[in-house]
């Protein structure tokens, strides 16, 4: 099996336990309905406390809810917290 050079380790495990992820699809990771992970950002389209929408490379991803906040942002990489209500998948 060839590796993407671009995969994160994270990608790497579920590739070796049968997961097609697909090339340039967003991770999420959700902490309950308080805390969201989302790995793959290009961007931070609209930040308000009741709606984050983030841009990934293949659609906009948007978080709605109460006291949205972000609480950590990186290259590729955010964290949201607040009451998460509704995620929906914008392409």
């Amino acid at each position: 099996m060839q590796k993407n050079k671009n995969s994160s380790p994270r990608n790497g495990l579920y590739d070796s336990i049968g997961l097609n992820l697909g090339s340039g699809m967003p991770m999420i990771e959700m902490l309950g309905n308080r805390r969201i992970t989302l790995e793959g950002s290009t961007g931070i389209l609209l930040y308000e406390s009741q709606n984050i929408k983030i841009n990934t490379n293949k659609m906009v991803v948007s978080f709605c809810g109460r006291g949205l906040t972000v609480r950590c942002i990186s290259n590729s990489c955010v964290e949201i917290e607040g009451y998460i209500t509704k995620v929906e998948f914008i392409t």
